[in-house]
């Protein structure tokens, strides 16, 4: 009996307790929106619109990763979504913006770009002896330079062109926050840049067609490729 008496004086207390600190939920709630004012995050409609000209691709030798490449496609549209971020981070005139737009669209008339985030172990265990012997290939830069260890591509129908550049690159904030988790200090990131024009002038992605293209990544070894499908260039 006394048993059930010490329970019944717990489960009051308890109650009790719990009356009490609910009842002073309220003023926690609004010391804390007094005192921590949240900041208003920027919709990520314009984020979101821009995922569908990222391409990425792991290569693998077996089990080991060998590179990593994130690629956005510098279309068009990506370039206007680009300046309404520009706008909404920075804060432009009118006139501004209206030059801005100009300048990205006259630069995809010449240029057909692509920003590349990748990375790469620094050595390839890549002989079958390595767990043994401790054999290993030291790899140069990623991309970019003559000696490599990859080089770039681009491919549109049965034809394959050379980059007129491939350029190390400091990714602008608003890029940074397109590429999202695809982006780390642990990346290297690169313009490339091709020749918009051909031989007779004539641009190799007509404006108002749909295109399928890939960039092809190969090493002395291996090769891999990113791929988009049905994609407007520009209008």
């Amino acid at each position: 009996m006394k048993r059930l008496k010490l329970q019944s004086l717990v489960h009051v207390s308890v109650l009790i307790q719990c009356i009490v600190l609910l009842s002073g939920c309220n003023k926690i709630i609004d010391w804390g929106k007094n005192n921590f004012k949240q900041a208003k995050k920027h919709s990520q409609d314009i984020v979101q619109e821009a995922q569908q000209y990222f391409c990425s691709t792991i290569a693998y030798h077996k089990f080991a990763t060998i590179a990593e490449f994130d690629v956005l496609f510098l279309t068009d549209h990506v370039r206007m979504l680009y300046v309404d971020y520009h706008k909404k981070y920075h804060g432009v005139t009118q006139e501004q913006e209206s030059l801005m737009r100009q300048r990205v669209l006259n630069e995809n008339r010449y240029f057909i770009s692509f920003y590349v985030a990748g990375t790469q172990p620094e050595n390839l265990y890549e002989s079958n002896r390595s767990l043994y012997t401790g054999e290993y290939q030291k790899l140069n830069d990623l991309l970019g330079d003559k000696d490599a260890t990859w080089n770039i591509r681009l491919k549109i129908g049965d034809k394959t062109y050379l980059p007129d550049s491939v350029r190390r690159a400091d990714l602008p904030v608003e890029y940074r926050h397109f590429f999202g988790d695809r982006y780390s200090q642990f990346k290297s990131v690169y313009l490339v840049r091709f020749e918009a024009l051909n031989a007779n002038g004539r641009p190799i992605l007509p404006l108002n067609q749909k295109h399928t293209l890939s960039l092809i990544f190969s090493s002395s070894a291996y090769q891999t490729e990113v791929e988009w499908k049905n994609c407007l260039y520009s209008k």
